[in-house]
């Protein structure tokens, strides 16, 4: 049985460039689109958006690594607030 480790991360705030930085530290690569890492799955726990300049950037990031099944995440507070304003 292999153990898989995993990494958490939250309170982006919309800072892809922090974000590319983080997960090349962490020895992740991108592959296909997607950063991946060959032992541990990436878990973001929320606030993707609001007051960095690449809130698109890190929602991307996020998207395909999730859709490749190399991370999970969850909503943060930002994220309800911007639905709750937006509806």
């Amino acid at each position: 049985m292999t153990n898989q480790g995993y990494d958490i991360v939250g309170d982006i705030h919309g800072h892809g460039d922090a974000l590319h930085r983080l997960l090349r530290k962490l020895d992740y690569v991108e592959v296909e689109g997607a950063f991946r890492h060959s032992e541990r799955k990436m878990i973001f726990v929320g606030d993707f958006i609001d007051r960095g300049p690449q809130q698109l950037e890190v929602l991307r990031v996020a998207r395909a690594m999730c859709e490749a099944g190399t991370a999970s995440a969850v909503l943060g507070h930002h994220e309800f607030n911007a639905i709750g304003w937006a509806a």
